[in-house]
This record gives C-alpha cells, sequence and structure tokens, in this order.
C-alpha cells in the first residue's frame, strides 16, 4: 500500500510538471516517465491480486420472476361447487368456522392483487358467477342443484380446468378454492397429464404454485370416499375438514396473499394452516450479486495472521491469510438467505472446486506462470440443517495434508442441484391414501382427512423438479499462505 502511495503522488507531480513545461524534447521525456509510472502501477496492482488466472460462472441474470405487462393486473378466482364443499358454509357447534370468514375475506385480496376480478365456478366445467351472485359462495345454496343429475355442476370436480385457463394467460393470477378431494383414477394417465401439462407451461414461464391448507369446522356429507370393493361411500359425521386455496401467479402475489390471510384469520393458537410453494426456482438469489457474502461468513478466519478480506471486479470475495496445519473452517450460510420461505427447498447441493499452489509465496513476486493448478477432487464437503448450509472447508483434504511453505488459491462454487420434498411433509398428516379411507371412515372421525393430498403434492413437486435448472448460488476464493 505504502507503494502504491508513493506512485500516485509521483503520478500527480508529473501531470503537474507536464502541464507547464514548454520544451517540446523535456516534455517527451515526461511523457514517457509518465507511461513507465503507469505500467508499472498496473503490474503492481494486478500482482497485488494475487491470484491465478480464473474462470468463474455467472450468477443467473434473473432469480425471481415478476410480471411487468399489464395482463397480471388481472385476477381470477375459482369456486369448487362439488357438493362436498356444502359442508364448510354451515356452522358446526363447538367448532371454529374459517371457510366463511377467510372466503369473504379472500375477495377483497383478490381485487387488491389486481385491478380487474373475475368470478368462476368450477365442477365438471367452468360458469362464470356474475357480481350480485359472488356472496352466495359462502351459503349452501350455492351448491344446491334443482336440475337433473347430468346437468347439474356438482357431481365432480375437474380441478385441471382453471390450471389450463392460467395456462392460456400466464401473466395474471389465479385463486382457486376446493376441497382438493382427488381419487387415485384421478391421477393418473390422461386425466393426470390434464393437471400437469398447464402446470408444466405454468412454471417454464417463471410462475410458482402456492398451496395454503386451512383447518376449519364441517357440517355436511362427504362424498367420493373409495372402498376396498372398489365402490365409493359417503360420511356425515365429520366436525372438521380442510379445505384449500391454491394461487398461481408471481411468488410476491402468492406471499402477499398468504400474508394478509396469516395476519387477519390465523393468529389463534388453535387455527391450523399448512403453506407450501411449488416452484422450478426455490433458490432466493445469488450471494455474490449483491456482494452479501462477509468475513463473517467463516467463522473465526478473521483473527487469522494477515487476514484481508475483499471483493475482485468479477464479484468474487476473496479471504486471504496465513494458515497452519491445524486450521479448520467453515463457510455458513442461512437456509434464509438462500431458499425461498415456504418452497420445497433443496435437498442437494454440488461444488465446483479449483486449488492452485505457487512456491512463491510473496504476492508481489509472483508470475502468472508460477501458480500450478492441482488435480484434486471433493476437497470440501457440504452440509445442511434446518437453519444453514455448511461449507466445511478443506474437509476431505484438510491443510494437515498440504505441502506447507506455498502458497493455495481455492476457489469453490456452490451450486444448488436438486429441490427438496418439504411440502410433501408438511401435508402429511392430512393426508389420507385411497387404500386407507374406508378403513379411517370407519372409525368416525372428527376430523376428517384429505384423500391422496401428499400424491397430489408430490405430482406437482415432481412437474417442478423437472423443471429445475442447477443454480449458482454462491462463490468463494481463499488465497492463504501455509506456514511451515
Amino acid at each position: 500500500m505504502f507503494m502504491l502511495a508513493l506512485i500516485y503522488r509521483l503520478l500527480e507531480e508529473l501531470i503537474i510538471k507536464l502541464v507547464f513545461l514548454k520544451n517540446r524534447m523535456t516534455r517527451n521525456i515526461f511523457k514517457l516517465l509518465l507511461v513507465l509510472i503507469i505500467s508499472s502501477f498496473s503490474i503492481l496492482e494486478a500482482k497485488d491480486n494475487c491470484a491465478p488466472e480464473l474462470n468463474l460462472a455467472q450468477p443467473p441474470s434473473v432469480m425471481q420472476t415478476t410480471s411487468n405487462t399489464e395482463d397480471k393486473k388481472y385476477t381470477f378466482v375459482y369456486f369448487d361447487q362439488s357438493l362436498s364443499m356444502q359442508g364448510y358454509t354451515k356452522d358446526q357447534p363447538g367448532q371454529k368456522n374459517l371457510y366463511t370468514n377467510v372466503i369473504d375475506d379472500l375477495q377483497q385480496l383478490a381485487e387488491n392483487v389486481g385491478d380487474k376480478t373475475f368470478y368462476h365456478s368450477f365442477g365438471k366445467k367452468i360458469i362464470p358467477i356474475k357480481e350480485n351472485k359472488i356472496s352466495q359462495v359462502i351459503t349452501p345454496s350455492f351448491y344446491e342443484c334443482t336440475g337433473s343429475t347430468a346437468d347439474c355442476n356438482n357431481q365432480e370436480s375437474k380441478i385441471h380446468l382453471p390450471f389450463k385457463m392460467a395456462k392460456a394467460n400466464p401473466q395474471a393470477t389465479y385463486i382457486i378454492v376446493t376441497d382438493l378431494f382427488l381419487s387415485s383414477k384421478q391421477l393418473v394417465g390422461g386425466t393426470l397429464s390434464q393437471l400437469t401439462k398447464p402446470l408444466k407451461s405454468i412454471l417454464k414461464e417463471g410462475k410458482s404454485v402456492g398451496i395454503i391448507g386451512v383447518m376449519s369446522s364441517f357440517n355436511g356429507a362427504i362424498y367420493d370416499i373409495p372402498t376396498r370393493e372398489g365402490g365409493t361411500k359417503s360420511y356425515t359425521d365429520a366436525q372438521k375438514r380442510p379445505f384449500y386455496i391454491i394461487i398461481i401467479g408471481d411468488q410476491k402475489e402468492i406471499n402477499q396473499v398468504k400474508k394478509n390471510l396469516v395476519e387477519q384469520h390465523f393468529s389463534d393458537a388453535e387455527d391450523e394452516y399448512k403453506f407450501t410453494l411449488i416452484t422450478s426456482t426455490p433458490i432466493l438469489q445469488n450471494l455474490n450479486q449483491k456482494k452479501l457474502i462477509s468475513e463473517n461468513n467463516i467463522k473465526k478466519i478473521s483473527k487469522a495472521e494477515n487476514f484481508k478480506f475483499e471483493y475482485t471486479e468479477e464479484g468474487l470475495p476473496i479471504y486471504q491469510f496465513d494458515a497452519n496445519k491445524k486450521n479448520k473452517y467453515k463457510f455458513n450460510v442461512k437456509n434464509s438467505e438462500i431458499i425461498v420461505s415456504g418452497s420445497t427447498g433443496v435437498s442437494d447441493f454440488t461444488i465446483k472446486e479449483q486449488l492452485w499452489s505457487s512456491k512463491e509465496i510473496k504476492c508481489k513476486k509472483i508470475n502468472d506462470g508460477d501458480w500450478r493448478e492441482a488435480k484434486l477432487e471433493d476437497i470440501s464437503a457440504i452440509s445442511q440443517n434446518e437453519n444453514e448450509l455448511s461449507l466445511v472447508l478443506f474437509k476431505n483434504k484438510p491443510f494437515s495434508k498440504l505441502f506447507r511453505g506455498l502458497r493455495y488459491f481455492y476457489v469453490a462454487e456452490i451450486y444448488a442441484d436438486k429441490p427438496g420434498n418439504l411440502s410433501e411433509e408438511t401435508f402429511k398428516d392430512w393426508s389420507i391414501r385411497d387404500s386407507e379411507a374406508e378403513e379411517f371412515t370407519d372409525g368416525n372421525p372428527v376430523e376428517f382427512k384429505t384423500l391422496n393430498l401428499t400424491k397430489i403434492i408430490k405430482i406437482l413437486n415432481n412437474v417442478a423438479n423437472d423443471e429445475f435448472k442447477p443454480t449458482l448460488i454462491a462463490s468463494i476464493a481463499l488465497n492463504f499462505n501455509l506456514l511451515k
């Protein structure tokens, strides 16, 4: 640093003198000196960087997608009109009815998301709801039909229909209210593809699917419960049952709707709700882009001899220090800094690593040809718990196994490689399989579970995972002199 300051001072004095010199030959000599000093400064500055030639991966340009078109100002709301939904609208003595309160406020929330909101019911087909009829959604009459069974819209629940509409206009926001009660035969073959194909298209557009499950009182019949003989039965003794609000759109809008519902309706300890986010982009951000990595990410490293922390122009954070064979370090990152809240998370990470060494340990004396890249793999290791991600530096190739008396330069690029399955675990206790449904029903449960819920979420996750691409979340470098 002293040498750099001295060069700056000499450069300043030469420029001043050059301005006032009149002799042409003298001016040329000073110009030559000026060029030499600038060249010396560039060389010294380059050597101060003390790094081999790097070929770093570029962070993804867009982590989360937000619509900017006028289409996003439209919101479409779909209410499941199947007869099993009717029980949510009738109060159950001794139980809290969250359905009527939440749905009543959901209409206001939907209108806040966009400039214009369109309401529909769906069963075997989609039917627009007139504005003066929207209030009927929380009354039993909305789910009744006086016509023939063949003409009624309350006999089945084709949930793929709203997803198909979302595919046609992915810039809008879609809200679906349903009991999500689907049999196994609705989750195979052509019926399944009617759901997964639109979802795949939606996720490709950078959109996400939020699922909010709410446990509410229930007073009515639950239909189409599968039996072991292959038929179905109904059940009328349930007092509680979850319903679901599915939101398709930008993550920002999904989280806003969820936040408002939680603040307004789920303040009591006994209020039960669950949330998951189905997305092909569960990574919140790349930590290098906004220089979120600091010396504190590696605990106690700042206490090392000759420690220095800085970012390169390319955004690579470099930890420079003197090390000994006993040193052990971890690079720690909070999950909340890299993973989208409520999403499936990340189950696997990979590291792209490079290690160079130089016999010359003083940075100012290292030339480009002094660096030698080591042919080593699996140098460090990654571990993760519910709170943070840790890169255990040099776990598999500890400092004690390296040659001492050399300078080393290590680069690690951390990638999210595979999405997790946290959402399946979140809803597990509310789910029941076809094969268990009859026995469960025969036990006269007060709280009735959702048929094939985890299977449905797993299917949605699998589609999201297919669209997932390995994502660079952080790059760091260690520049250290391994003492003898």
